[in-house]
């Protein structure tokens, strides 16, 4: 067997092993796995360092400075504020309100862990006022905050298709692409049984008392800087607004992402929302180091030929299937029992590689497989490791391990078979 076909398979290997284990910083690991193929001649410099000059980076980096403008406005505190007062009296119906708004919350912010936050007091007050148990609306709103977290292509989740875009590029797979809108189509039908399910279902699976002692919320500070000027306030507000949209219509118009994005970051700074300093600090350096390295890993798999050894391997296991829901279903249920015990980002950079070369050696369209693995590995909400909002939950809901399981089961194999019935027939394998 050719020794470059060997190297990478073993660096492969060792990367998704090291990505499971989380000793070693993700981003660590994918810059060492990046050497190392180079090292061993499976890519060239340039290919090596392609992911760093890469427009999908600086678009990413740039919508997380125009965010982090966004983060500092009030304008989220006083939706929360409206939605409290006008939920008030009715449980069903106040828990529709922070049910929606948590939805929304997730859509700005991208972080499950800030809607929860933000949300959860206003809910734990309502709880004390109209006598219902804190275990009885906690874990609702935490799986909404979860589950439901970057569906629309609004803010940094309006970047994820052009992540997705960059891994086709680098498979040499780009006879297929996405669109703005896909993310947002492939996860709606599983957003919305998410809302309908923890406004109406979710209290009745919940214990009627908190099982462990409950704890006060904890979680950062918000930013500790001054209160912005009113103008700036409408500046960012105005900023943020602009950006998602341009997002939305650039192809239209023939403007390239990444200069709506850097246009955004630009004008954050220039009407100071952001100083200097502000805005470097709100670019995720290890999140894009590890998306630049990991795009070395599709390079290297295409060159050397391993892609298309693992993709041939399980093309056969899809082709002995024989029907494309059932092979959408194992796409899905296995990044998604996974990410329950290990970070979904190392998921999204093990899975996506594995579901376009799958395609590619099929001769079939990667998006629903891509897709199926992105909602999946988003789905982490019923145990402690799952992510940084579930012990939040168990916290402040007074649950137990077996308490989080119990009420994550039926919801999980719900969103499970919801997405991958919704993507066999919206992203069809054969087109």
């Amino acid at each position: 067997m050719d020794f470059h076909l060997v190297a990478c398979l073993a660096i492969f290997t060792a990367t998704v092993v090291l990505f499971i284990w989380r000793k070693i910083p993700m981003a660590i690991t994918a810059v060492a796995g990046m050497v190392l193929y180079y090292l061993c001649g499976c890519i060239d410099a340039k290919t090596a360092l392609s992911g760093f000059a890469n427009s999908n980076t600086v678009m990413i980096a740039c919508m997380f400075i125009v965010a982090a403008g966004f983060r500092r406005t009030h304008f989220l505190d006083s939706v929360a504020d409206m939605v409290a007062r006008l939920s008030a009296g009715s449980w069903t119906a106040a828990m529709a309100g922070y049910c929606l708004l948590t939805a929304l919350l997730s859509q700005f912010i991208q972080s499950p862990s800030a809607a929860f936050v933000i949300v959860s007091p206003v809910v734990l007050a309502s709880c004390s006022k109209m006598g219902v148990s804190p275990s009885k609306a906690v874990f609702p709103i935490g799986l909404v905050a979860i589950a439901t977290c970057g569906v629309l292509p609004i803010g940094t989740s309006a970047t994820n298709f052009a992540t997705l875009n960059g891994y086709l590029e680098m498979f040499d797979y780009t006879v297929y692409r996405f669109a703005v809108w896909d993310v947002a189509l492939a996860r709606f039908p599983a957003m919305v049984f998410v809302l309908f399910w923890c406004i109406f279902a979710a209290g009745k699976l919940a214990p009627s008392e908190p099982l462990i002692p409950l704890q006060q919320i904890s979680a950062g500070p918000r930013d500790r800087t001054e209160a912005l000027s009113p103008f700036k306030e409408a500046s960012a507000v105005v900023i943020f607004a602009l950006v998602s949209v341009g997002l939305l219509v650039s192809e239209a118009v023939n403007l390239p992402q990444w200069a709506v994005c850097m246009g955004g970051a630009v004008l954050m700074v220039v009407c100071g929302v952001l100083d200097e300093s502000e805005a470097y600090r709100a670019i995720p350096a290890g999140m894009l180091v590890l998306y630049a390295g990991s795009l070395a890993t599709g390079a290297a798999l295409t060159a050397t030929g391993a892609g298309d050894l693992i993709g041939n391997a399980l093309a056969g296991i899809g082709t002995a299937i024989g029907n494309d829901f059932v092979f959408y279903a194992l796409f899905f249920l296995v990044p998604f029992v996974l990410t329950q015990f290990m970070n979904n980002l190392a998921l999204l950079n093990i899975f996506t590689p594995v579901s376009i070369m799958t395609a590619k050696a099929l001769g079939a369209s990667p998006l629903g497989l891509c897709l199926l693995v992105q909602a999946a590995a988003l789905c982490a909400f019923m145990t402690p490791m799952a992510t940084a909002t579930a012990p939040m939950i168990m916290g402040l809901g007074g649950y137990d391990m077996r308490s989080m399981l119990k009420q994550g089961i039926l919801p999980g194999l719900a969103i499970w078979l919801i997405s991958s019935a919704w993507a066999t027939v919206v992203f069809p394998l054969w087109p």
